[in-house]
């Protein structure tokens, strides 16, 4: 359990230093991206690369797996 809250935290530190919210002169708040924000190179690996690998493939991969170890295991019986 202490390894995927650890990994969670490790995994979201670059989305909390991406933007930053601002208060305009007129009281309104707004969003503005940091250096890293910008980036188009981190916004490609990161935001694109990493986040589809970690939040849609990898844990379609992990139920498929656990699914058919369970399925072979019950049929091997």
């Amino acid at each position: 359990m202490f390894a995927v809250v650890s990994l969670s935290i490790l995994f979201n530190i670059p989305r909390y230093l991406d933007d930053h919210v601002v208060r305009k002169p007129d009281g309104s708040l707004v969003r503005e991206y940091t250096y890293l924000g910008k980036d188009d190179t981190f916004q490609l690996v990161y935001a694109g690369l990493f986040y589809y690998i970690f939040i849609y493939a990898l844990p379609v991969v992990i139920l498929a797996a656990m699914t058919y170890r369970q399925f072979t295991h019950v049929v091997s019986l």
